[in-house]
């Protein structure tokens, strides 16, 4: 019945003057296909021809060491990397690579005439340095693996002939010159010699020692003998200072001979003073005056006294006499001495003038027997290091035969032509849709007598066919999309009012911003009531601003979203508490009154203030472009404001 009913529909359309409908052309027929296909295979054809098409290329290389090899117990020198590029340099001239073309066609080493210019030879040759070493590598490329390394092999030998010539040649030119340097020198060495000589015996320099010469060792004694009096003429006078000081302190001032007997004569009075005190002390001057033998006692004492003051008083004047005499001979001497300096000065100072010039010709003489020395050196160096053992090349390993080639890659190659060939096919279909698309509307056709609805009955393969004639093709997703229902400000107010703790959590969550699912998923580690954020987990991670009214409650510990085991609540548990919450509220309408619709209360009340749509995801988290689209509804005109200009606190919230 379903398919007669599509017919007498079909029919009908016909009987009203209505262009037949025609049946869409297989998927094979279409023209996207045929387009595709046939620049897909000319273009794989093209690119595949040129990969296969191109020649096997093959690589023979050899390795040269490019300065000579130290001795056994000396260490390696450094990599010497301008000499390196210098030999690149050199390996790659024209007159090396045409003398390699000249032995390759003459056929010396491989018995094979070979006809290659010097310009093919380039193409084929490289020279690569090796890093941190003084190894290059010598790289021959082409088709044909069999002459490679006669090329390498001929173009190491025109080098190592080359370099042999050259430096045969400079080693004579060197050796040459190195001889005419020493003879030159020797005979300055000896005009230098016999100048010095002279020298020496016009201005009498028996030594080169400056203080072994006669004039300046006289020189230095003087001034050691000036010293030495300087030292003399300040202990006499010191001497004969301290002997005034003596005399006027009233202290016996005698010579040394003269010491021990006025020792003897002092102590003599003193012993008489003593006896004399003692009888003086027992026995009254009449009794001593009558006594012979006492008597005689103080006659005694005046003798001795007289005698020692006389002594004192001559030796004073001897002593006083020597010390001046001693201090006149000293500054004499002193005096004499200076004399004698002060008229040699003037030829110590000649002297010296003369031995600087002596030290200049020896200074002279010197510098022209170490740079004789030093060229002597050069010359035995160049003569025995390198005479009969040049080059400075090693050869460490000859060209050889390639067994391999080392490219082209066939297989990536082609894998890279078939799917650029693929691209160049689709981008070709592209281009002829581009090109061919034309954009009209299509016609509207009323069917007299048939419901609009019956179209929705028709089979599969003739709704297609239908379409066109049917309906206008939809612009705008967003008439397609239900409309969002908003709940009244007072309505959410006064369900807020009658719910339960754990109830009142839910809604100013679902307020907020956070899907059911996302709330199940809010953790105590998410809550960061300090900074006051919310972290929410799942599809659409984000960090959520706590409102106030959102933030007392998270702190209550009577509200939390628990069992009486401590585990979260799930989603249906979520969904149960807040019917709950719209059954103790007594509305008529509790069906209406879900999480969905809470939560597009909120989106709408944030679309209302202006928020930019793409920046609704950082509140709400991701919704479809299609759901997106149709809060457009809701936008007010004018510019839209950015998120931080919003207010995210629900109206109904504020009373809490």
């Amino acid at each position: 019945m379903f398919n007669q009913s599509s017919r007498e529909i079909v029919s009908t359309v016909h009987t009203h003057g209505l262009p037949p409908v025609h049946e869409p052309k297989p998927w094979y027929k279409s023209r996207r296909l045929i387009v595709f296909s046939v620049t897909f295979m000319i273009c794989a054809l093209l690119a595949l021809s040129y990969v296969f098409i191109r020649p096997a290329v093959y690589l023979s290389y050899a390795t040269l060491l490019t300065v000579a090899k130290t001795a056994i117990d000396l260490p390696s020198g450094d990599a010497d990397i301008q000499h390196v590029a210098i030999q690149k340099q050199i390996l790659l001239g024209s007159e090396l690579l045409a003398e390699t073309s000249v032995r390759l066609k003459s056929g010396i080493r491989s018995g094979v005439s070979i006809d290659m210019s010097s310009g093919d030879i380039r193409q084929m040759l490289d020279v690569r340095a090796v890093a941190e070493t003084n190894l290059v590598e010598m790289v021959a490329e082409g088709p044909d693996p069999e002459i490679l390394p006669v090329l390498i092999n001929t173009w190491i030998d025109v080098y190592l002939d080359a370099r042999a010539r050259e430096v045969s040649r400079l080693m004579g030119d060197t050796t040459q010159i190195l001889h005419t340097e020493l003879r030159n020198l020797s005979a300055k060495i000896s005009a230098k010699r016999t100048e010095l000589e002279q020298f020496r015996r016009n201005n009498d320099i028996s030594s080169i020692e400056r203080e072994e010469n006669d004039a300046l060792a006289r020189l230095k004694g003087l001034n050691e003998s000036l010293n030495t009096a300087s030292k003399e003429e300040v202990k006499a006078k010191a001497r004969l200072d301290a002997i005034n000081t003596a005399i006027v302190r009233g202290q016996a001032v005698v010579p040394q001979e003269d010491t021990r007997t006025l020792s003897l004569l002092e102590s003599r009075a003193q012993a008489l003073r003593e006896e004399l005190n003692d009888l003086n002390r027992r026995y009254t001057q009449e009794f001593l005056n009558l006594s012979p033998t006492l008597r005689v006692i103080p006659e005694q004492l005046a003798l001795l006294e007289d005698e020692i003051k006389r002594m004192r008083q001559q030796g004073q004047t001897v002593v006083r006499s020597d010390a001046e005499q001693e201090y006149a001979a000293a500054q004499q001497a002193a005096r004499e001495i200076r004399r004698q300096l002060d008229a040699h000065k003037e030829k110590a100072s000649e002297f010296s003038s003369r031995f600087a010039e002596h030290e200049a010709l020896r200074n002279d003489l010197e510098g022209l027997e170490s740079l004789h020395r030093e060229t002597q050196e050069r010359l035995f160096q160049i003569e025995a290091r390198y005479s009969g053992k040049y080059p400075q090349v090693d050869i460490i390993e000859r060209a050889f035969f390639p067994g391999s080639p080392v490219g082209p890659n066939y297989s990536r190659d082609a894998l890279i032509a078939v799917a650029g060939s693929i691209l160049f096919g689709l981008f070709c279909v592209w281009l002829s849709e581009f090109l061919t698309r034309k954009e009209q509307p299509e016609p509207t056709a009323n069917f007299p007598g048939i419901p609009p609805y019956v179209q929705d009955f028709l089979p599969t393969a003739h709704s297609s066919a239908l379409s066109p004639v049917n309906t206008l093709p939809h612009q705008n997703p967003v008439l397609d999309s239900p409309l969002r229902r908003e709940l009244p400000v007072e309505q959410i107010g006064a369900l807020f009012s009658n719910a339960g703790n754990r109830e009142r959590l839910l809604i100013a969550l679902l307020l907020s911003g956070p899907s059911l699912e996302e709330i199940a998923a809010i953790n105590k580690d998410d809550i960061d009531t300090v900074n006051g954020k919310l972290l929410i987990h799942g599809i659409s991670p984000r960090t959520i601003p706590l409102n106030p009214p959102l933030q007392s409650l998270l702190t209550n510990p009577a509200c939390q979203l628990v069992n009486p085991s401590g585990k979260s609540l799930s989603v249906e548990d979520l969904g149960a508490l807040l019917a709950c919450a719209v059954s103790d509220a007594g509305f008529s309408d509790a069906d209406a009154i879900t999480a969905d619709t809470l939560r597009q209360t909120y989106i709408i009340y944030l679309v209302k203030q202006g928020i930019r749509l793409a920046e609704l995801e950082i509140i709400i988290g991701y919704l479809p472009p299609t759901e997106l689209s149709a809060y457009s509804i809701y936008t007010p005109s004018g510019q839209k404001r950015a998120f931080k200009d919003i207010n995210l606190l629900y109206p109904g919230l504020l009373d809490i």
